[in-house]
């Protein structure tokens, strides 16, 4: 299942510099490049959630790194 755009583990992936090691190459690059946009321009952290968000229903297996958050 995936997340609610409200659960605090989108947001906390995106602003902290946990270790992704056990999720996917595709999530852990763009979650690196959302870490960098939102470092860069924090107001835009919603957005951000959104297109993780976005890539993980678009994506089946990337609902398996979710769960790793």
């Amino acid at each position: 299942m995936i997340p609610d755009a409200n659960d605090p583990r989108w947001k906390r992936v995106l602003t902290s510099d946990s270790d992704l090691s056990a999720t996917s190459l595709a999530t852990r690059i763009l979650i690196a490049r959302l870490r960098r946009e939102v470092a860069a321009a924090p107001g835009a952290l919603a957005g951000k959630i959104g297109e993780l968000r976005d890539f993980v229903t678009k994506n089946s297996f990337a609902v398996a790194d979710v769960a790793k958050f």
